[in-house]
């Protein structure tokens, strides 16, 4: 078998303003749906920016392949999700039958194995969050709840329950 030939430099020239444009367009439509900081994406935004990235891999490395179709079809999924956005702000009871809602998985100084393992959480994990916290027992802890980023929340049981 023979190894495919070098691309041309030209080629690789239209790559390089392909891949820049997508860039552009993409910072722009995620700029527009209000997204600040990676950590607000949810699952539906993870699957969004999946999606994105399958519709635009091949306008930015094959010459061959649309460089319009592709950005229509980034254009019309981050359209897609910030209308999944706005329908959520106006009935916010969408969000949690769409998106779940967070999951106790500590109560009371109390593991809810029950919620841990739905959430595939280690007793590792939750130890690592709750040491985070500046804690080194779950008996100190009042509530711990894996968010819908995955994220574990810790509120720590006040001084006088934790005496």
């Amino acid at each position: 078998m023979m190894p495919s030939p070098a691309p041309s430099p030209a080629l690789l020239a239209a790559i390089v303003v392909r891949t820049t444009l997508v860039l552009l367009v993409l910072v722009v439509g995620i700029r527009v749906s209000g997204k600040r900081r990676i950590g607000e994406l949810n699952m539906y935004d993870l699957v969004l920016v999946l999606l994105i990235a399958n519709a635009v891999q091949n306008a930015m490395t094959k010459s061959n392949e649309h460089l319009a179709v592709s950005l229509v079809c980034a254009g019309t999924l981050l359209l897609i999700g910030w209308l999944f956005a706005k329908m959520i702000a106006r009935w916010p009871g969408l969000e949690p039958r769409l998106l779940g809602t967070p999951t106790i998985i500590v109560q009371d100084g109390q593991m809810v194995q029950q919620h841990m393992k739905h959430e595939g959480v280690t007793e590792e994990e939750l130890m690592t969050a709750v040491r985070g916290m500046g804690l080194d027992d779950l008996s100190n802890v009042e509530l711990a709840v894996m968010e819908l980023d995955g994220f574990i929340s810790v509120v720590p049981k006040s001084h006088d329950e934790a005496e």
